[in-house]
């Protein structure tokens, strides 16, 4: 209202009503310009309704854990998103106030559009305003790896191209490095060793989780994407690590983990896990031989306290049924061949033979995972995953039964009976109706 406007509150009256010192009310007027008092003709400030509830919002954020530089960006945020920051922060019971989560969104969408069209200054111009603003570990979870997670969606559905997707990853890993250059010494003395398995090309994740770790203290090793598990070995007994941690963001590298694991309690250091694809299939969880680090990042500090207070035992493994170590074997032995005789099927069929090549050798890599953790359900997800392909990159109607049946095909040519474990479940694939 007009009124709320009138400057009519001299500097003592708000002092007494906010108790905010005016020596600090002077210099946030002088150096952010907030609050905006008017002058009387004697020279003194004269304050109206609006600008103490604006001294108000301030000190709340300050008693938040902001600095006055962060709220006066988020005032600022707010206001240039048409937004009233008096009316519209609003707390949520257990959560982030509503404008603060409107404008991570804000913030989230412009680094994203900016990454698709190539646009450095831009997504760093929308990174620094949510880093001026909040915590840098939240920006960085929530502007950077949502932001990724977003493209990798778009990705999925036919709106955006894989070069933009590696832009924008190679962009926001660059931030997180930087933003790692500048951590304090680590206050714990144990090394944490991170791992990206075998073929874990998604090294973001373990790059950000190095971070929040370093924030907190730790001493971490970083050793990057795609590590052999013998390396990852040779590592740990070189670094004699407090813990192993491995993450994984689809089923492929899982089983590098579970051999990792394998390996990692005969030589009693303990492992911990975490990453996309045991969220989207908590079944994995059970094949590792290591601690599960939940589904948020976030968590994993105060996670890894707990565990060194209370030590957990590690739940056995379920054993891995005969009829899959011998379908192991003999698929390992007769992969090439098997390969060959896919791939040709594929070529020859109207239905399939224009098909992205990247596919075939993408489901010969989960096929190869879920046979070697002992269960082919656990790649149920990737199918359906196949599914919801036809819409985003155009494939033609009813292509997901045919491609599976060149795989039944080639594997019931070349291990028979024997390769009963998969020859089921490609039959229960082949003739699910999810395509329809």
């Amino acid at each position: 209202m007009a009124e709320e406007r009138v400057p009519v509150f001299n500097l003592k009256a708000v002092v007494r009503e906010t108790r905010v010192a005016a020596s600090t009310l002077r210099v946030w007027e002088r150096r952010y310009g907030l609050p905006h008092p008017q002058r009387a003709p004697s020279g003194h400030r004269l304050y109206s309704r609006r600008d103490i509830e604006t001294v108000r919002w301030l000190s709340q954020r300050l008693s938040e854990g902001m600095t006055i530089g962060q709220a006066v960006a988020l005032w600022r945020s707010l206001e240039e998103a048409g937004k009233d920051p008096l009316l519209e922060y609003i707390q949520r019971p257990g959560g982030r106030p509503v404008v603060e989560q409107e404008a991570l969104g804000h913030w989230r969408d412009a680094w994203v559009a900016a990454c698709l069209a190539f646009d450095e200054a831009a997504a760093d111009a929308a990174f620094g305003q949510a880093l001026a603003v909040l915590p840098p570990e939240v920006a960085c979870t929530e502007v950077l790896r949502e932001g990724l997670a977003w493209i990798g969606e778009a990705w999925y559905r036919g709106e955006a191209t894989v070069y933009q997707e590696h832009f924008a990853s190679h962009l926001a890993a660059r931030r997180v490095q930087t933003l790692l250059m500048v951590t304090a010494p680590p206050s714990r003395p144990h090394p944490v060793l991170i791992v990206c398995p075998p073929g874990e090309q998604h090294a973001f994740g373990s790059l950000l989780l190095t971070y929040l770790l370093r924030r907190d203290g730790w001493n971490v090793i970083y050793l990057g994407a795609d590590l052999p598990v013998e390396e990852t070995v040779a590592a740990v007994r070189r670094a004699a690590p407090r813990w192993v941690i491995a993450s994984a963001y689809h089923l492929p590298p899982v089983a590098g983990i579970q051999a990792l694991g394998l390996l990692l309690r005969e030589m009693e250091v303990p492992l911990a896990f975490g990453g996309r694809v045991f969220n989207q299939v908590p079944a994995l969880r059970s094949r590792i031989t290591g601690y599960f680090l939940g589904e948020r990042m976030e968590e994993t500090p105060a996670r890894l306290e707990e565990w060194a207070a209370w030590p957990l035992s590690i739940p056995p493994i379920p054993t891995i049924p005969e009829e899959y170590h011998r379908a192991q074997t003999l698929y390992l032995e007769q992969e090439w061949p098997i390969r060959a005789r896919v791939l040709s099927l594929l070529s020859v069929h109207p239905i399939t033979r224009n098909l992205p090549g990247w596919l075939p050798e993408y489901t010969f890599s989960h096929i190869r995972s879920a046979l070697a953790l002992g269960d082919m359900a656990l790649a149920d997800t990737y199918v359906d995953w196949l599914w919801g392909l036809r819409d985003g990159f155009s494939l033609p109607e009813g292509w997901v039964a045919p491609f599976l049946e060149a795989y039944w095909k080639g594997i019931k040519r070349y291990l028979g009976e024997d390769g009963a474990p998969l020859l089921e479940w490609l039959d229960r694939q082949m003739n699910n109706d999810r395509g329809a």
